[in-house]
């Protein structure tokens, strides 16, 4: 009887250890730096020199991605260069690491990385006028406090 209900207790525990970090979400406001891999880009492109043939780059304008609010598992923010500025939009998934986001032409799918506080960020842009696929790591320069 005793071991039925230590099991109990211990497999309760387990459950709300489990439901509480499952609920805990990474906190992405602040300002990241990208530093890229770069990848490939051909068209209209609003951040670089537009070019009419695949371009490869080995590394990525000099991107801020600044996530100004974040409610739970949804934010905003922007990502800019001096040349533009995009509004992105981004939802962090159950696990609190994949992160995906979209700006004004393109889709981001991304890792966090708790330890080096760092996102992982994959860019696909496709479109006629304009086309990107790139990688790149967002590691936070500033970290803001939620409201």
């Amino acid at each position: 009887m005793n071991q039925k209900i230590l099991l109990a207790t211990v497999l309760s525990l387990c459950l709300m250890t489990s439901m509480a970090f499952a609920g805990a979400m990474p906190s992405l406001v602040g300002d990241w730096k990208g530093t890229g891999k770069g990848g490939v880009a051909m068209g209209k492109l609003g951040h670089t020199e537009s070019t009419e043939t695949p371009k490869f780059s080995s590394a990525s304008p000099d991107f801020t991605l600044r996530i100004t609010k974040q409610d739970g598992h949804r934010f905003h923010g922007e990502r800019f260069t001096a040349k533009t500025k995009e509004t992105i939009l981004g939802v962090i998934d159950d696990d609190g690491k994949s992160i995906y986001m979209v700006d004004d032409d393109g889709v981001f799918i991304c890792t966090y990385n708790k330890a080096k506080d760092s996102i992982k960020v994959r860019y696909m842009e496709p479109g006629k006028d304009s086309k990107v696929v790139a990688i790149s790591v967002y590691t936070r320069v500033k970290k803001i406090a939620l409201d």
